[in-house]
């Protein structure tokens, strides 16, 4: 699946390749310079689209963010 911007992104709960996380990881802070608790804002994250995609473990996830304000997380 590709974005507005012609880049590849993960399918919802599809396993990524190898190394796809980490080459992901490399975009945003390292764990070593991260705060305690990392605080984000989910507008940002979503770019203002009101949908982001997230990985765990190689796993990505959906957040999208509702009329209400309201999130959801979906694997």
């Amino acid at each position: 699946m590709r974005d507005d911007n012609g880049q590849t992104r993960p399918r919802l709960g599809l396993r990524m390749p190898d190394g796809a996380a980490d080459a992901t990881l490399g975009r945003h802070m390292q764990p070593d310079t991260c705060p305690k608790v990392p605080r984000h804002d989910a507008r940002a994250l979503t770019c203002g689209a009101g949908l982001a995609h997230i990985l765990l473990d190689d796993v990505a996830y959906t957040l999208r963010i509702t009329r209400n304000g309201k999130l959801i997380l979906t694997k």
